[in-house]
């Protein structure tokens, strides 16, 4: 395996596993923005890959995450979570820290 993913996540120090038509991604991305960090997260959008490839990433990032899930947010290499991570951080006011912590901010 040529491992696609973990190359993909060490490259970025923000990236986002996303489909455009998914609301959860929607609600990640609108986060992003909120915070004004929209532009430093890297968004691969599987279902704007071929599909072979859009499979064989997907596998790969489920492998890394331990779910199969979108969106999937790696911060500094590492699993930051998913959009309920987000919605988690949002109702408890600290959605700000999390991101600072992370660098983002």
């Amino acid at each position: 395996m040529s491992n696609q993913a973990q190359k993909l996540i060490n490259e970025n120090k923000y990236l986002m596993l996303s489909k455009s038509w998914c609301p959860d991604c929607h609600y990640a991305i609108a986060i992003f923005k909120k915070y004004k960090v929209a532009d430093k997260i890297k968004l691969i959008e599987l279902d704007k890959m071929a599909p072979q490839e859009a499979l064989a990433l997907e596998k790969e990032f489920t492998a890394i995450s331990g779910r199969k899930w979108v969106p999937t947010i790696f911060f500094n290499g590492e699993n930051f979570g998913t959009e309920g991570t987000l919605k988690q951080l949002e109702s408890l006011d600290s959605t700000e820290q999390a991101f600072k912590k992370a660098g983002l901010l």
